[in-house]
């Protein structure tokens, strides 16, 4: 009997693990834009190159981390969901445990564990958290390939898309909103 209920918890842990690395795996995604900006960092123009650098580095930040909070959040809510069909499975099944009590133990374990791990996902706001860092990775994209557009004309001016992108990530996470004025940045070209 515990042998299966070992085997249990392990193939549960091992499909948690399982969806975490593939959300990390879709944050290494980034080789079209890397390779774009990739000359521009190695170019002549030192404005340019440290802008294009700006650019990738925080778009590269946003997508692990976006990738993080993914895994967590839906790692968290599949766990869950496959720890409360086992309790009812181990509870249904007559041929799991000869023991009643360790088959109603196991099953209270596996549902609280459930229980658990949803009240820390949505108390943690982890859902809100992934979506806010995905919106803001894709926010620096485009404004990275909006430089790109623009043969890098006037760079500096793209890195209040940086900034800003940033900060809405910050108000996103904390669920506040924009509560005061902020001061407009200067807009990248062309993007009026």
């Amino acid at each position: 009997m515990r042998r299966r209920a070992w085997f249990l918890v392990a193939a549960v842990t091992v499909v948690g693990i399982g969806v975490l690395a593939v959300s990390l795996n879709e944050s290494l995604k980034a080789e079209p834009l890397t390779n774009l900006l990739q000359p521009v960092i190695s170019g002549k123009d030192p404005e340019q190159a440290l802008v294009a650098s700006a650019l990738l580095d925080n778009y590269l930040e946003q997508r692990r981390t976006a990738a993080v909070w993914s895994g967590v959040y839906w790692g968290f809510a599949w766990l869950s969901a496959v720890l409360s069909a086992l309790a009812g499975l181990v509870l249904k099944l007559e041929s799991f445990a000869a023991d009643e009590k360790v088959k109603k133990d196991l099953a209270a374990a596996l549902a609280v564990t459930a229980a658990l791990l949803i009240t820390v996902s949505t108390s943690g706001d982890f859902q809100r958290k992934w979506q806010a860092t995905r919106a803001a990775a894709t926010d620096i994209e485009r404004a990275a390939y909006e430089f790109l557009r623009n043969s890098g004309k006037e760079p500096r001016s793209y890195l209040g898309n940086v900034g800003d992108a940033l900060y809405k990530r910050h108000q996103a996470i904390l669920g506040t909103g924009e509560r005061s004025p902020r001061p407009k940045s200067a807009s990248a070209p062309g993007s009026e």
